[in-house]
């Protein structure tokens, strides 16, 4: 029993003190006030754990702090408001990406097939050296003069305002030619790629890379002339769809960007821990700039799908039980109205929670992922790439933080500053939790969104002194700082974090 209790101490504090401070709102609030900044808090905390579960993952199996996780919670915020609202920069440009996928999967086959030494009497490295090289021109070749500032603006509160499809689309005449070069260039990188290895043991390539490859040039071709009545029915079905559509588009392409951050940028610099958060911080810095190249500086707005968004005589929903049939937007919770897509970001929230806990904890994967932060040489002896859990385990954070994107636009909006607050709370949340601590991060996460949701509403109603006749009105800084100053007393009291072992 004592040893139980020492075991989960930390948690045991967690509670009494979240008790405490439960039991004082009691005394000052009405039951309907405190049920809404309860929920109010469990909404915030759920988005700063998708930021924070992500940050606590890759730093507690590669001790990377990834200072770009706002961008990709930015970029998810982006690419899904796009996904739902502006189909066509998607359609446009996704044929470019499957292009130059395509070629490199083909690429890679032929560079395959070339002999181990080339008699050129040239240094073995000036054969990749000079794909790479062609690649990069005929890239450049290939997407000059696109004009991606025109298919973004598709709504009125876009950069210079709203540009039809036919004006901002290019016309397939121009297209092709773009697409043939880009999947050449492909094909260079590939073969670069491919005889890299030549200083190491070097493996055929299978037929399955070409026939890859083969399908993925074939379907970028088979989108061109798909790109206008796509459009048209993309924006024609409910918007309930285009929602799910949007939160696979920003998982998918948050998962995409984080394996292609970690393998390309972040691998080389795993023994250099200070050069990592400069190589970071870069990408936090060129991250924001490519989306406001895109986008533009001005901000969009992403409308809650109509699952969440019904009025009528029978809103607010009673109860959340009449909501599943009437998806008012909002529910009666003890008398005053409470917006139900908030509860449908704190149910996202929960079920990412469990779906990562069951994954660390009873799968395969979750052994080895678990090992690996124990330690990684022992893992790689046992005959795991452990380079690619890395790369997997990135590209599950990065995922994480843009499905977070994609959810909170709705409900903080799409806009350049977007990834640095939430960024900030979300570091704060991991280390109140305790570094590479996952429960910690949902723990911190919680606090947190209780903090600023309390701190929020001291703002606006203010402090009543006994011996004071007038309310004491706080600065919205005071708001902002309370989580600074939860971590502040955290970290006096256990300076590893509250689920934090000491090295």
């Amino acid at each position: 029993m004592i040893s139980s209790l020492r075991r989960n101490r930390p948690l045991l504090v967690t509670l009494v003190i979240v008790l405490a401070v439960l039991f004082w709102m009691t005394r000052r609030y009405e039951p309907k006030e405190m049920a809404s900044i309860l929920l109010s808090g469990l909404t915030l905390g759920a988005l700063y754990f998708l930021v924070a579960s992500g940050l606590s993952l890759i730093f507690g199996l590669m001790d990377v702090l990834n200072f770009a996780h706002g961008v990709l919670f930015m970029s998810g915020a982006y690419l899904g408001f796009t996904a739902y609202a502006n189909p066509r920069l998607i359609l446009n440009t996704l044929p470019f990406a499957l292009a130059i996928l395509g070629g490199t999967q083909a690429g890679h086959w032929l560079g395959g097939l070339l002999p181990a030494r080339l008699k050129t009497g040239w240094p073995e490295w000036s054969f990749p050296a000079l794909s790479w090289l062609l690649a990069l021109v005929l890239l450049l070749v290939g997407v000059r003069g696109f004009n991606l500032e025109a298919l973004a603006a598709a709504t009125a509160t876009a950069s210079g305002g709203a540009v039809s499809t036919a004006l901002a689309q290019e016309a397939a005449g121009a297209y092709l030619p773009r697409l043939a070069l880009l999947a050449v260039a492909g094909l260079l990188l590939g073969i670069g790629l491919s005889r890299m290895a030549a200083a190491q043991v070097r493996q055929r390539t299978g037929w399955t890379a070409l026939v890859i490859g083969l399908i993925l040039v074939a379907a970028a071709f088979a989108m061109v002339p798909l790109r206008t009545p796509g459009e048209t029915f993309l924006l024609g079905v409910s918007s309930n769809v285009r929602f799910v559509l949007a939160l696979v588009v920003g998982l998918l392409a948050g998962a995409g960007l984080g394996a292609l951050i970690e393998s390309s940028l972040i691998r080389p610099l795993y023994s250099r821990p200070v050069y990592q958060i400069l190589l970071t911080l870069g990408l936090s810095f060129v991250g924001t700039e490519l989306v406001k190249s895109v986008w533009g500086t001005a901000g969009f707005y992403m409308d809650i799908p109509a699952f969440f968004n019904a009025s009528g005589d029978n809103c607010p929903s009673p109860s959340l039980w009449s909501w599943f049939s009437d998806h008012c937007q909002s529910i009666n919770v003890l008398g005053r109205p409470f917006p139900s897509y908030r509860l449908f970001i704190i149910a996202l929230g929960v079920i990412m929670f469990v779906a990562i806990a069951l994954l660390l904890q009873k799968t395969r994967l979750g052994i080895i992922i678990r090992a690996g932060v124990q330690d990684s040489e022992m893992v790689q002896a046992l005959g795991i790439n452990v380079r690619r859990i890395f790369t997997l385990v990135f590209a599950i954070g990065s995922a994480l933080a843009a499905v977070g994107g994609v959810a909170a636009a709705p409900f903080l909006g799409v806009n350049l500053g977007l990834g640095a607050e939430v960024l900030l709370q979300g570091f704060i949340a991991v280390v109140i939790g305790g570094m590479g601590n996952y429960a910690g991060a949902a723990v911190g996460s919680l606090l947190v969104g209780l903090a600023r949701a309390f701190g929020d509403q001291l703002v606006l109603s203010g402090i009543r002194m006994p011996w004071m006749a007038d309310v004491v009105r706080l600065s919205p800084s005071i708001a902002r700082a309370s989580t600074v100053l939860i971590m502040a007393l955290v970290l006096l009291l256990r300076p590893a974090g509250l689920f934090g072992k000491k090295d």
